[in-house]
C-alpha cells in the first residue's frame, strides 16, 4: 500500500468502522500507528485486535512490543505468555510449574524451551527470537537481545521492523553508530517509516551529529502530518516537534527555533535542509 503511514492509517481507521470486528483490521492499524510514531494510538487498535481474536499471534506479538516501548513491562510480559502458550501449547504443557517464578523469568524459560525444541537443522523459529529479544531487553540484558534480534534476521533479512529494533537496542546499550546503521537498513527497506527516521535523527543527536538529526527529525514530521481540506496541517507529533527544538538549540540556531515555534508546518525548513 502506497502513500504517508499517516494517509494508511486513516484508510484502516475507515475498514474498523465498517468492520469492527476484523481483528486483522485492527492488528494492521494499530502496527501501522506504532511505525508511525504514535504509540498509544498503536495499543489501543491492538488491544482491539486481540479482543477480536485472541489467537492473533501478529497482534499479540506486536502488543508486547508496544507495551514494551512503554514501559508497561508486565502488560508485556503477558502478551508474550499469551503468544506462547497459543503457538507452542506443547511446550508450555511439558514445562514444569512455575507459579511460584515471577512473571519474566517464567516467560523467559517458556521462550528458551521453545527455542530449544526447533528440529535439528532448522533455523529457530524467529518469532520466538524476538520475543526472547523483547524478554531481555525489558530486563536490561541489551547484549542477549541483540544476539536475539540478530538470529532473526538470519531468516528475515528484508524485516525493517526488525532492525528498527536492533538499532533501538543498539542505541539503548549505548552503541549509537551500530544502531545508526541499523535505522538506515530499515529506511532502506521501508523509507516512510517515521519511527525509525525519528531513532535515527536521535541517534545522530547522541553523537553530536545536530545537523544530521534535525533533517532526519524534519523528514520524519513530513512525512507524520496531513493536511486538511483547507489547508491546515494536522496530526503533528510533539515528540517530533520537541526533538527537533533540541536539534535545533545544540546547533545555537535560535531563528530555527523560533520558526518551530511560531509554526508547525515543516516545510519553511526546505531551505535549509534537504528532507
Amino acid at each position: 500500500m502506497g502513500g504517508s503511514l499517516s494517509e494508511i492509517a486513516l484508510a484502516f481507521e475507515a475498514a474498523v468502522r465498517k468492520d469492527s470486528g476484523n481483528s486483522d483490521a485492527w492488528m494492521l492499524l494499530g502496527n501501522t500507528q506504532a511505525q508511525n510514531e504514535k504509540e498509544e494510538a498503536a495499543i489501543r487498535a491492538l488491544q482491539k485486535a486481540v479482543e477480536m481474536n485472541g489467537n492473533n499471534l501478529t497482534a499479540l506479538m506486536s502488543l508486547a512490543v508496544s507495551y514494551t516501548n512503554e514501559s508497561y513491562d508486565q502488560q508485556a510480559y503477558l502478551m508474550l505468555e499469551r503468544w506462547i502458550t497459543a503457538k507452542y501449547p506443547d511446550v508450555v504443557t511439558r514445562t514444569a510449574p512455575m507459579n511460584n517464578r515471577d512473571i519474566h523469568s517464567r516467560v523467559t524459560e517458556l521462550f528458551i524451551q521453545a527455542a530449544r525444541e526447533a528440529p535439528e537443522g532448522q533455523n529457530m523459529d524467529p518469532d520466538v527470537q524476538v520475543g526472547l529479544g523483547v524478554l531481555f531487553y525489558g530486563s536490561g540484558n541489551f547484549d542477549k537481545a541483540v544476539d536475539c534480534f540478530v538470529s532473526a534476521l538470519n531468516t528475515r533479512k528484508d524485516d525493517y521492523l526488525l532492525w528498527n529494533r536492533l538499532g533501538a537496542t543498539l542505541a539503548n546499550s549505548g552503541k549509537s553508530e551500530d544502531a545508526i546503521e541499523a535505522y538506515h537498513k530499515a529506511l532502506d527497506l521501508k523509507p516512510t517509516f517515521v519511527r525509525a527516521r525519528y531513532n535515527l535523527g536521535v541517534s545522530c543527536l547522541n553523537i553530536g551529529c545536530y545537523s544530521e538529526a534535525a533533517e532526519h527529525l524534519l523528514g520524519a514530521l513530513s512525512m507524520h502530518q496531513i493536511g486538511s481540506d483547507n489547508g491546515e496541517i494536522k496530526n503533528v507529533s510533539s515528540s517530533l516537534r520537541d526533538t527537533l527544538m533540541r536539534a535545533f538549540k545544540m546547533m545555537e540556531r535560535e531563528d530555527l527555533c523560533e520558526k518551530l515555534r511560531t509554526s508547525i508546518n515543516v516545510n519553511q525548513f526546505r531551505d535549509e535542509f534537504d528532507f
